[in-house]
Order: structure tokens, then C-alpha cells, then sequence
């Protein structure tokens, strides 16, 4: 017996092996943790985006001096809020793209999977081994058992390492999903105190003082959320999105270079 011969034995007793593996069993805790984190940082940005419109709706009259001035916390939360709103539709596009994954992985460690890629484990090496000169017909099986396994093993892999890539990021998702919850609570506390606005002439100009203040926080917060805005669209595009792409490209490029 040949080493090729060898070589390709030892190639289909691997995939034998990696046939009886419970993927799902072994995977998708990972991608449901993973549905977890996009599915609380897409209510936090809805969240913040609901409070936000409510702002957009409001006037907020401050009299420094005597003077008389109109401001419009749309004009200030503007920015923030057209960029929570992609945030939130590549979120959407993120739980879909686990969902899916969660899907794949579940119909790959169906039984039946299973089953033909261990029958076709085990023609490809009677072939290989009984009959090494049948021909093509060894190395043919052995090509689809490589294809096959390939395809079932992208998920586990995939989610393998998505979910290891945001533990490493997890401290960074933290502050920005913090700076986003701060912002939050500025903007409603800011309709609130609008919402209140009630009394005599005293109380009134201390609610628009204090009004005012409460302006120059909310654009601080704004500021501030415009920053963890963008660190978490480029995450969730990088572990959601692009990864999942490049995974593919690198399976359709081993599948490609398999020579048998």
C-alpha cells in the first residue's frame, strides 16, 4: 500500500470520527449566547431610539437674561439617532445571520446527516482498501466525503470562533452598551422634566435653568453615544457579518482545492 493510499485512509477514518461528533450539542450553547448579547444591545438601541423621537417632538423654552430661546433636542440628538437606527438594522441583520446559523447546525447534526457520511466513511475505505484498483470510484467517494464533512464542520467552526472573538471584546461592548444606557437616561429624564413643567413663575424658571442644564448633558451623552454607536456597528458587522462571509469564501476555496 502506497503512502498516498495511506494518506487518503487516515483522511477518511478523520472524517469517520468527525461524523459521530454531537455538534449540535457541543456548538449551540455558543450561538444562543450569542443571540442573547445582539438580541439586549438591539432593546437598548430601540429603546434609545424611542426616547429619542419622543425628544424630537418637544420645544424647550429657556429665558437667560430676559432673553427668549427655543431649542429643539432633535437638532441635538440627530446624529445619534440616525446612526442608532443602522446600528439596529445591522443588529437585525445579526440575530438573523445566528438564527440561521442555529438552523444549519441543528438540520447538519440531524441523524440522517450523520448516517450517510458514515456510510459513505465507510465505502470510501472497503474501496481504498478492498479494492485498490478500483479506480476513480474510491477517490470519488472520498471527495464528496471531504466535501460533505467540510460544509457540516462551517457552522461549528464558525460560532467557535464568533463567540471567542466577542468574549475578547466583551469589556470594550460593555462601556459602549454603558455610554448608550447613560444617554438613554439623560434623554428621558430630559422629556420628563419637559413633561412636568407646571407652577409659578419661580418654579418654572428653575425647571428652565435647570433645563438648560440638562441640555448640555444630553449633548455630552450624545457625543459620547455617537462613539459606542460606531464601536458596536463595526463589532456586529465584523462577527455577524463579515466573518460568516469570510468562512464561507474559505470553504468554497478548500472545497475548490481538493484534488483527489
Amino acid at each position: 500500500m502506497s503512502l498516498r493510499q495511506k494518506s487518503f485512509i487516515g483522511i477518511a477514518l478523520l472524517c469517520l470520527v468527525l461524523a459521530c461528533l454531537p455538534l449540535e450539542q457541543a456548538f449551540g450553547g455558543q450561538l444562543t449566547q450569542m443571540l442573547k448579547v445582539t438580541l439586549t444591545v438591539y432593546a437598548l438601541t430601540r429603546g434609545l431610539n424611542a426616547v429619542i423621537s419622543v425628544a424630537q417632538g418637544t420645544e424647550m423654552s429657556i429665558e437667560p437674561m430676559g432673553v427668549g430661546l427655543t431649542l429643539t433636542p432633535g437638532e441635538i440628538l440627530d446624529p445619534l439617532n440616525d446612526l442608532i437606527e443602522q446600528v439596529s438594522s445591522v443588529l437585525l441583520v445579526a440575530s438573523a445571520s445566528i438564527g440561521i446559523q442555529k438552523i444549519i447546525l441543528m438540520l447538519a447534526d440531524h441523524m440522517l446527516i450523520q448516517v450517510l457520511l458514515v456510510l459513505l466513511a465507510m465505502l470510501a475505505l472497503l474501496l481504498m482498501i478492498l479494492k485498490p484498483g478500483a479506480g476513480w470510484s474510491g477517490q470519488i467517494a472520498l471527495k464528496l466525503l471531504i466535501v460533505l464533512t467540510v460544509l457540516r464542520l462551517l457552522v461549528p467552526v464558525l460560532a467557535l470562533v464568533s463567540h471567542q472573538t466577542q468574549q475578547w471584546l466583551q469589556t470594550e461592548r460593555q462601556e459602549a452598551v454603558s455610554v448608550l444606557q447613560s444617554a438613554q437616561a439623560s434623554v428621558d429624564q430630559l422629556n420628563q422634566n419637559h413633561q412636568q413643567e407646571s407652577g409659578g413663575w419661580f418654579d418654572n424658571l428653575r425647571e428652565r435653568v435647570d433645563i438648560g442644564a440638562r441640555l448640555e448633558q444630553v449633548k455630552s451623552r450624545a457625543e459620547q453615544g455617537v462613539e459606542a454607536a460606531v464601536y458596536l456597528l463595526a463589532e456586529f458587522l465584523l462577527i455577524m457579518v463579515l466573518l460568516p462571509l469570510l468562512f464561507v469564501w474559505l470553504a468554497l476555496r478548500i472545497i475548490a482545492s481538493i484534488r483527489i
